[in-house]
């Protein structure tokens, strides 16, 4: 490049800012976090829900509907 090219482009560039990027609140995240895996279509989130062994007979985590089947098996003449 020629030198009047480079300062014509440095002039041009000097005018322009580059526009701040607006960071989320967490909480817009989370939400938007959920919308995509709450109805269980990813894969993992389906397999999670299939092999689940914790404490929850039957629940909902965080829109994502879980429960323990041997749990659900024990307890059902209780829930």
């Amino acid at each position: 490049m020629s030198k009047k090219n480079i300062q014509k482009l440095l002039q041009q560039m000097a005018g322009k800012k580059k526009k701040k990027q607006v960071k989320k609140p967490a909480r817009v995240a989370a939400l938007e976090g959920r919308k995509y895996f709450a109805d269980g279509s990813n894969d993992m989130i389906r397999q999670a829900q299939r092999d689940y062994n914790g404490s929850y007979i039957s629940g909902d985590l965080g829109g994502v509907k879980i429960g323990n089947p041997s749990y659900k098996k024990y307890y059902k003449g209780l829930i």
